[in-house]
């Protein structure tokens, strides 16, 4: 069921031209190492007021969409998910600059007979490393290991810092800088 849900919602948003990239378990296993996952994740560049017309579409085309509920959410937490079938997909509505730049970076991949946007092994070490969850960290050193003496180290440090000096908190630099010994 997965496979089916990433290819009509992969189509969905081609179709109606929303930038995106795919995120979490599914960009991992393609960027990283496979594993499993059981839900769908982008992060999505789109306006808060053009929301309301999205998940329009986004009913028209048969996801399952709690539109009020999401509405009332999305100021507050800058996300929302919806379902096809019993495949959840979640959505984040990029808002930093980090996020801007790692979609200039994207890469193309085409699978199971669509193409995605992706970001790359350096921008999805960072998008999983900010959140310092256990499970991103081990995606963190799969991709690491995977990409070794590819990745643009400069890059990595230099929005690890970035990030690191907004948070107020040296983990993002110091996680990067761990990694990048692996």
């Amino acid at each position: 069921m997965l496979k089916q849900s990433y290819k009509k919602i992969v189509f969905f948003l081609n179709n109606e031209k929303i930038n995106y990239l795919v995120i979490g378990g599914i960009a991992v296993s393609v960027i990283g190492n496979p594993r499993e996952t059981i839900d769908i994740d982008f992060c999505v560049f789109i306006k808060k007021s053009d929301i309301k017309n999205l998940l329009d579409k986004m009913t028209q085309a048969d996801f399952t969409v709690d539109k009020e509920k999401i509405l009332k959410n999305i100021n507050l937490m800058g996300c929302f998910n919806i379902k096809d079938r019993n495949v959840r997909i979640d959505f984040i509505i990029a808002s930093h600059k980090f996020e801007k730049s790692a979609f200039d970076r994207k890469i193309s991949v085409e699978m199971l007979g669509v193409k995605a946007y992706y970001p790359t092994p350096e921008d999805l070490i960072l998008l999983k490393i900010v959140p310092g969850r256990l499970r991103d960290l081990a995606d963190v050193e799969d991709i690491a290991i995977r990409h070794s003496g590819k990745l643009n180290e400069k890059y990595l440090l230099s929005w690890a810092q970035k990030l690191s000096d907004e948070a107020q908190d040296l983990r993002i630099f110091k996680e990067v800088q761990r990694i990048l010994k692996l």
